[in-house]
């Protein structure tokens, strides 16, 4: 097996610090995509994801699995301790829920103001500024939710790590790398993303 990555992508990041959470070393090469240079978008990276993304999981058939929640469900299924995704049906569905409204409502929002904002997608994208306000719009109301949500928890869900505190991690880290700090009256997001962060599987 490949794993197609780039170590400072959100995605990929998300798969590297699951398989330090369960304590998985893989016995497979890791391929770094430069997505600052394009390289996502070469022919020949393509065949293997048509999207042109990263993560990209490449079997041993030479098939490919594509995003990182299927691929983390996917190893999850092989390495099933410790679950990273809840120990029952009704767990695994409440964690990829919020998981998923992280990276939908959150993560999403993020670069589609990144993508019209950064100087780095300018010749890529047309901005727009109601484009940016409505991102931002939509993301605070995530956020408020969010905030909400986890209360006077230790972990996003639950009493435990789990995918969703992986999720809001790498979200947060990606909004420090872009310079965008979490604003201080989301006390509750920002003590969890602050917690994660001295966690062995970041800072290891």
């Amino acid at each position: 097996m490949k794993l197609f990555s780039f170590k400072t992508a959100p995605n990929a990041r998300k798969i590297t610090i699951y398989l330090n959470e369960k304590g998985i070393i893989l016995p497979f090469e890791t391929v770094e995509v430069d997505l600052m240079v394009g390289e996502q978008n070469s022919q020949q990276f393509k065949k293997i994801n048509p999207l042109g993304k990263v993560p990209v999981l490449q079997l041993e058939d030479g098939s490919s699995i594509w995003e990182s929640l299927s691929i983390i469900e996917y190893f999850e299924e092989i390495y099933p301790e410790v679950p990273m995704i809840g120990e029952n049906p009704e767990e695994r569905a409440k964690i990829k829920s919020v998981e998923r409204f992280i990276e939908m409502e959150i993560m999403a929002m993020m670069g589609t103001m990144a993508h019209h904002m950064m100087p780095l997608f300018s010749g890529r994208f047309k901005r727009s500024q109601e484009v940016i306000d409505y991102a931002r719009a939509r993301q605070a109301k995530a956020m408020d939710y969010l905030d909400d949500f986890i209360g006077d928890r230790s972990f996003v869900h639950g009493n435990k790590v789990s995918l969703a505190d992986i999720s809001l991690f790498v979200t947060f880290e990606t909004a420090h790398f872009l310079k965008a700090s979490i604003d201080t009256k989301y006390k509750n997001i920002t003590r969890c993303f602050e917690s994660f962060a001295k966690r062995e599987s970041v800072t290891g």
